[in-house]
């Protein structure tokens, strides 16, 4: 028997690349719905176009055809060319989203491809490029080398470690957990130093890396505690250990200062840092449950943010909405991607050179 190939989907146009493999030619006027069950892609299903009496119908045909799924991404091909004009069916593709979270499956996109361009419709107000972008744009951001060994969005899988994580959550001593709330960074800091071993087992000492990343799911489930694992990423443990000391002091600088190192600004971080938290955190999300693996999954974004892997960070914040649409940070980070695309010292911008809010036409 054939093994079963994995393709990890991390951009619009890495699925839209995606597509001919999927279904053969992709023919317009028609719609594709490709339905996806914990971050795994389904069949893909080949409707059309929605139109004002289509679609309830169409929003039954691929509810049912998504058993088990959810989350879908739906793209409209179109037969005319779009150029630079808005694109068309935004209003029927809308009120197809509604229909389709009202049955409990969420748009993780909403694609158009057409003869000359594709587009998004998260901002139809004009194509997002020209088809020859889907043979030459990817992650990382220009001028950023490719590094293979960087991790992409988090993959879920049910290994031995996965399951002893997830043994240690369910029996977390409260005293241990409120001990560690106390003092968080050095939990945080043994739970990602251990992250590399997770596959191996207790050490021969009764360190058990299981053990501490269930510890570190557990704390970075407080706002707070996530945030300080994303500084210590980013900046190490003296400036985490000072945002934390004055997390109760009001305007305090530290604590200002953390927030725009969220927005991409101020000097550039180690980058070998940077990776190697990449990998640990990532290490950590994959064997993280499902219920508990939002925050990790906002880590882990931000710091592909900070490495300049703007679209593989809004994509970790849209598979972390759909695990918990309460988590507020996840819809920043998407934000804050889609407004600088990469950080300040990836895109070489001054910090007198920034617009304020209120300085853009």
């Amino acid at each position: 028997m054939r093994a079963m190939e994995t393709v990890r989907i991390r951009t619009p146009q890495s699925l839209l690349r995606l597509l001919p493999r999927l279904i053969g030619p992709t023919e317009a006027p028609s719609l594709i719905a490709l339905p996806f069950e914990r971050g795994r892609s389904g069949m893909p299903m080949v409707l059309d176009l929605p139109h004002d009496r289509s679609i309830a119908a169409i929003a039954r045909a691929i509810r049912a055809g998504s058993r088990g799924a959810d989350a879908v991404v739906l793209v409209a091909c179109l037969e005319a060319p779009i150029g630079a004009a808005p694109l068309p069916l935004r209003s029927e593709l809308d009120r197809l989203v509604d229909r389709l979270a009202s049955v409990r499956l969420r748009c993780l996109e909403v694609l158009a491809l057409a003869p000359d361009a594709w587009g998004d419709y998260a901002s139809p107000e004009g194509a997002r490029g020209p088809l020859a972008e889907l043979d030459l744009l990817d992650d990382p951001a220009p001028g950023v080398p490719a590094l293979p060994a960087i991790p992409g969005v988090p993959v879920f899988s049910d290994v031995p470690a996965a399951r002893a994580v997830e043994r240690w959550l369910d029996s977390i001593d409260p005293v241990h957990l409120e001990a560690a709330v106390d003092a968080p960074i050095p939990a945080l800091e043994r739970a990602v130093e251990l992250a590399s071993r997770l596959d191996d087992g207790p050490g021969p000492l009764g360190i058990d890396p299981a053990r501490e990343a269930a510890l570190a799911i557990a704390l970075v489930a407080h706002p707070m505690l996530r945030d300080l694992a994303i500084e210590l990423a980013i900046d190490g443990v003296d400036t985490a250990a000072a945002t934390l000391a004055a997390i109760d002091e009001h305007g305090s600088l530290a604590g200002d200062t953390a927030a725009e190192r969220f927005l991409g600004c101020g000097p550039e971080p180690d980058p070998e840092r940077l990776h190697d938290r990449l990998r640990r955190w990532t290490a950590i999300a994959e064997v993280a449950p499902l219920e508990a693996r939002g925050p990790l999954l906002v880590i882990v974004g931000f710091l592909h943010f900070f490495v300049g892997r703007g679209r593989t960070a809004g994509r970790c914040a849209e598979l972390a909405m759909a695990v918990d649409p309460d988590l507020t940070m996840a819809p920043l980070l998407r934000d804050i991607v889609d407004a600088k695309g990469a950080p300040d010292w990836v895109l070489h911008v001054r910090p007198d050179s920034r617009l304020r809010p209120g300085d853009r036409e």
